[in-house]
């Protein structure tokens, strides 16, 4: 089993629901060819570097899996007659170096992001400034 990533850009004229359709088609691709997915970071719609089919917006999603690599060519197809994905890109990590770096980013989408409390304490120090 190799380490992948698969970045899929979707079509912005879709609904929320669509959306969430197409995604999920797109990752019963990958565990029905045998893969595991490990960690997903949908990065939501963003504004695209030029125009795909007309379309200037796109839905980003990153998923991080595992699977054998005769499965990817088979991944790949089933992405390429897929109307509703503009654009995907797959990447392999091979070696240790790469590997490390793939488990950082699936830590990453792992991790709940906290707000910082900084405008309250802030706040409060201007008050205290104020009062003397």
């Amino acid at each position: 089993m190799r380490h992948y990533e698969n970045l899929v850009i979707v079509k912005p004229t879709l609904t929320e629901e669509e959306i969430k359709n197409t995604l999920a088609l797109v990752e019963e691709v990958i565990t029905s060819n045998g893969g595991e997915i490990i960690g997903r970071d949908p990065m939501g719609m963003k504004k695209l570097a030029y125009p795909i089919e007309k379309n200037a917006r796109g839905y980003f999603y990153v998923m991080y899996y595992t699977i054998a690599p005769s499965a990817i060519s088979e991944i790949e197809r089933r992405f390429r007659i897929n109307e509703e994905i503009l654009r995907f890109v797959t990447m392999k990590y091979d070696s240790k170096r790469e590997i490390k770096a793939w488990n950082t980013m699936v830590e990453k989408t792992k991790k709940p992001v906290a707000a910082a409390p900084v405008a309250p304490v802030a706040v409060a120090e201007t008050k205290e400034e104020v009062a003397s």
